[in-house]
């Protein structure tokens, strides 16, 4: 950090250099403060666990991510770690606006606008892993035969891997070609009503099972699968929750315009642009192989692109 500040005086950057270098680290880079901002991205986790001052709680989560991902390449610039940024940023904008906990079932209806930005992002995150593997040009993928060498190739493959491993050829070809429907066919189900939208969680959710069982991806598996649970409304969710959860009748949507709701929306509007535009980008990226290197170097021009940069990282990613 000490050498990116002299860089950045060097090149008299200014205010620059945190749009270009986004992290707490510009105050202090020692061992003690790294380990203040670990200690408290902890606290704020339980109290976001609690349900006090969610989205504040949230957001300063998000920002001590950023900030620590920022100094730790390569320790935290995997696939798993944008998508986190990417998803943290819009749960903020998700989460309830309040300061103490209520009971679920009382608690004001969340922001439309960041629900279906949450849903596009399990698309895009879907959609784009099956894609890339299609156009990475690599016949494995192309002929179905990829899982062949997949399991004992992949990162810390668990022990169930290696009895997957072991299948015959026609398991892992027809596993390859379930692969590619679930993640080129099924999304699209997130845009269609309410039952097309719970097949496609169970699909996806079942994928990403099949994922974490036979490798370690580190949270990636878990986080896609809270992505995908909001495609679910309140009537199937309360099947699965304890009845004195659900006990308590839901609150009526309110009409009214409360000037922390407009706050949201006029922040809301203009951070949905920046995602579809950004996502437009990454799709081009994917069907321009000859070109797409180079955008994707460009996305590491500052740090700030981590937060709606998520890459294309889905089951047996190549």
């Amino acid at each position: 950090m000490e050498v990116v500040k002299k860089e950045a005086g060097a090149a008299h950057l200014g205010w620059v250099r945190y749009y270009r270098v986004p992290t707490l680290c510009w105050f202090s880079s020692s061992e003690g403060f790294l380990k203040f901002q670990c200690a408290a991205g902890t606290t704020l986790a339980v109290l976001l666990i609690f349900g006090i001052a969610p989205a504040p709680c949230l957001f300063l989560l998000w920002l001590i991510y950023l900030s620590l991902s920022t100094v730790s390449d390569p320790f935290l610039d995997f696939q798993w770690d944008v998508l986190l940024l990417e998803t943290g940023l819009l749960a903020i904008f998700f989460a309830p606006l309040q300061w103490l906990p209520r009971h679920p079932a009382r608690e004001a209806p969340p922001s439309r606008i960041a629900l279906w930005l949450l849903r596009w992002l399990l698309f895009k995150l879907m959609f784009r892993s099956g894609c890339v593997k299609l156009t990475s040009g690599d016949p494995t993928w192309q002929n179905l035969t990829a899982l062949n060498f997949h399991f004992e190739t992949q990162p810390l493959p668990t022990w169930i891997g290696w009895h997957v491993h072991h299948f015959p050829a026609w398991v892992h070809k027809s596993d390859a070609a379930l692969m590619f429907v679930i993640e080129i066919g099924i999304p699209f189900l997130i845009f269609l009503p309410r039952r097309p939208r719970q097949l496609a969680c169970l699909s996806l959710v079942a994928l990403q099972l099949f994922i974490m069982f036979t490798g370690n991806y580190c949270f990636f598996n878990l986080l896609t699968m809270v992505l995908c649970l909001t495609l679910l409304d309140d009537a199937a969710l309360q099947k699965c929750l304890p009845a004195r959860w659900c006990g308590c009748p839901a609150a009526e949507p309110s009409s009214a315009l409360t000037p922390m709701r407009l706050v949201r929306f006029l922040v809301m509007v203009p951070l949905a642009a920046i995602v579809l535009m950004t996502s437009a980008v990454q799709f081009s990226e994917i069907f321009d192989r000859q070109n797409g290197c180079r955008r994707k170097c460009s996305w590491r021009a500052d740090g700030w692109s981590r937060c709606v940069r998520s890459m294309a990282m889905g089951c047996f990613a190549g």
